[in-house]
């Protein structure tokens, strides 16, 4: 919490915690740390689609400022997104770069999932053989300058609150994952564009968790990629194609060393 307040030093901000039934004390530690919080209890783990809608109906400023709790923002990173979101009036979701603790650039951005990029993403079953290794078709490289990109995701991102509301927001069917590509595919339809800030930087611990906390992604990212596909690209490739392969990548996933999948 430090690097949030290092990082609004400058701005008008207010702290809005929602807090998914929690068991490790953060509401405690938030309270004494910023008397001016405001904290959301749930009494249930809603999912991050569900508990960031409810922040966000509680916000009072006109932006939105997306933070998950494994992600330290850099000093200038609230600034950056707050001047491209407010100069750029297509502007949809806007994305900081984010890196690895070891200074590793993450990759944060992605073109839509389809049928013949989803098997040639990083996580996906055809870029697991040899001799297609290192042909990604599903995320994107990092860039040196503002650039709009298809899907951005959610981990440190900034929207304007109305534009939020008249995209209904996230769609709570996701419960974990996806849930920003989503939206950010009805914002692209909506005639805005999804905008990656290279100069607005956080170090995201992705992967924290236990080998149990593994499989639990790894079902999660998977059941939230069919929801996609069924919401988005319904048809029979959806009813009876992808099933079987999600679920054979979802076990290689699971049985392999612990890695960041873009599926």
């Amino acid at each position: 919490m430090r690097h949030w307040q290092a990082a609004v030093r400058n701005i008008p901000a207010e702290l809005i915690l929602v807090d998914n039934n929690s068991t490790d004390g953060t509401p405690s530690l938030i309270r004494s740390t910023f008397n001016t919080a405001r904290i959301i209890p749930l009494g249930n783990n809603t999912g991050f689609a569900a508990a960031a809608n409810r922040g966000a109906r509680e916000a009072r400023g006109d932006f939105l400022l997306f933070l998950n709790p494994d992600a330290e923002l850099d000093s200038d990173a609230v600034e950056a997104l707050l001047d491209v979101v407010s100069n750029e009036p297509r502007a949809g979701l806007v994305s900081g770069r984010l890196r690895y603790p070891d200074g590793r650039f993450q990759s944060s951005c992605r073109r839509l999932p389809t049928k013949g990029n989803l098997l040639f993403s990083r996580g996906g079953l055809l870029s697991r053989l040899p001799s297609i290794t290192n042909s990604d078709r599903y995320t994107l490289p990092d860039h040196k300058q503002v650039t709009i990109v298809p899907a951005a995701a959610a981990t440190v991102a900034m929207i304007r609150r109305q534009t939020f509301a008249q995209l209904g927001g996230f769609d709570e069917r996701f419960f974990l994952f996806m849930e920003d590509t989503d939206l950010c595919q009805r914002l692209n339809q909506a005639g805005f564009v999804n905008l990656f800030v290279p100069h607005a930087g956080a170090v995201h611990y992705w992967g924290r968790g236990s080998e149990t906390g593994k499989w639990r992604r790894a079902v999660c990212h998977h059941t939230a990629m069919w929801r996609y596909f069924r919401k988005h690209h319904p048809g029979w490739y959806t009813t009876v194609i992808l099933p079987v392969l999600l679920t054979g990548n979802c076990l290689i996933v699971g049985l392999l060393p612990d890695r960041r999948v873009e599926v």
